[in-house]
């Protein structure tokens, strides 16, 4: 399977911020119900979940991903084949996160004349750097246009307004709006709303407050003729019987302070599957059904990689041993992460090729492997008493990124990139 590598940091992001550049470059991203996910049918095919884009967990929970960010990755993976160049996309905005929070809002019968949104961001991690902040609500055709059109004409405006969560006496403070025609509402549409400055004035006025992380925004509409109010549901907004990839998404662009690495996810697993064990005390049902056939796999799988002839060495192809070695070159080396047992979280890629460094790193040294100063000394003195000096090690020298969409432990789907994840040469150091 081709390796969704991303060849330029940076360039995936840039087409997120903007429906015209969305258009030139996918046709559309913005996918209404029932819009065909074509960007990762390989992956989730391959995990038998069809058309649901719905993930299984190890937890017997099904995590569903929404279609934007199929998109979002497909998209750009299809970019980095085509070696798009970066600087035709680039952004002022320089992000390498996107996280996915779904609305978890209910209709409420009191509120006629306004829709409410919910969310809970405490997935996101308080060390990364919040970057843009986008609200994306699906709007349905009104299911009564006429009388719309006869009451208050085919031009309405949408206000977007922050709301409170808990009957306090917080006004509602209005953010953005949009102007909507309904003569253009043919098939459902999402509307999107920029509420970056709004998420980020929250938090930072409620750092230390327990729930600064539930966020509420409301929907209401006004005729552009009249400026008469009209009920959201009306004009096609609102949470009744909604499919899960229909519902409200909140998508966060965000850039870590520091360069990422994936323990930090798996601890997370790891510690949100030792709460399921502890909190699900039946070790005869688990044992023949749960987690424990994953663990079995993946350390059939470590133990493979590590107990092999000179640790996964030289014995590549069956041949030689330690004695016919090689000089130092990049080797290849494929990542399945299915057989890992993390295909449980990992939505993409189900695998990449990773490569890895190995040979020898003998006097004279080549100059393609870009030795440094030290590892040159350290290769003569090494080839002048053995005994005395190690031999300069075969590393990486040049490492690219990789980008995966993943299940965060709240369950949100992300898109990150991951530096240093494909080995692209390597050297002696």
């Amino acid at each position: 399977m081709t390796p969704k590598k991303t060849a330029a940091p940076f360039l995936w992001f840039s087409f997120c911020f903007g429906n015209v550049l969305e258009a030139v470059v996918l046709g559309s991203v913005q996918y209404p119900s029932g819009a065909p996910d074509n960007g990762l049918h390989s992956h989730l095919d391959a995990r038998g979940t069809g058309e649901s884009s719905a993930i299984f967990r190890n937890d017997s929970t099904s995590v569903h991903v929404p279609s934007y960010m199929i998109s979002l990755y497909r998209t750009l993976s299809e970019l980095d084949r085509r070696g798009t160049n970066s600087s035709l996309l680039r952004s002022r905005r320089y992000a390498n996160t996107v996280t996915s929070f779904v609305d978890q809002g209910q209709d409420d019968p009191t509120l006629k004349f306004q829709q409410q949104y919910t969310f809970d961001l405490s997935g996101l991690s308080r060390a990364d750097e919040l970057m843009e902040v986008e609200l994306r609500v699906l709007r349905r055709p009104p299911p009564d246009i006429l009388n719309l059109l006869s009451n208050g004409g085919n031009v309405y405006r949408l206000l977007l307004h922050t709301c409170s969560l808990f009957r306090s006496s917080q006004q509602p403070v209005l953010l953005t709006s949009r102007t909507i025609d309904l003569l253009d509402t043919t098939s459902a549409t999402w509307d999107v709303f920029d509420i970056g400055a709004s998420v980020k004035k929250h938090f930072r006025l409620h750092k230390k407050t327990k729930d600064s992380r539930l966020l509420c925004f409301s929907i209401t509409a006004v005729s552009d003729s009249n400026n008469a109010a009209v009920r959201p549901a009306l004009l096609g907004l609102g949470h009744k019987d909604p499919q899960t990839n229909e519902r409200a998404l909140l998508v966060a662009f965000s850039r870590a302070r520091r360069k990422e690495n994936l323990f930090r996810e798996i601890r997370e697993k790891i510690r949100v599957m030792k709460s399921h064990q502890f909190s699900n005390p039946s070790p005869v049902h688990s044992m023949k059904e749960g987690h424990p056939r994953h663990r079995r796999r993946r350390r059939t799988v470590l133990s493979g990689r590590f107990s092999g002839a000179g640790g996964g060495g030289p014995s590549i192809g069956g041949k030689g041993g330690g004695r016919r070695r090689t000089r130092c070159s990049r080797k290849p080396l494929h990542v399945n992460f299915k057989e890992l047992g993390w295909d449980d979280w990992i939505i993409a890629p189900l695998d990449y090729d990773a490569y890895h460094c190995e040979g020898l790193c003998d006097f004279p040294l080549r100059s393609h492997l870009e030795p440094t100063n030290h590892a040159i000394i350290q290769t003569l003195m090494n080839s002048m008493d053995p005994e005395s000096t190690p031999p300069s090690c075969c590393v990486p020298s040049k490492l690219s990124p990789i980008s995966i969409l993943y299940i965060d432990s709240g369950n949100n789907v992300v898109y990150k990139q991951y530096e240093d994840m494909v080995v692209e040469s390597c050297g002696c150091r």
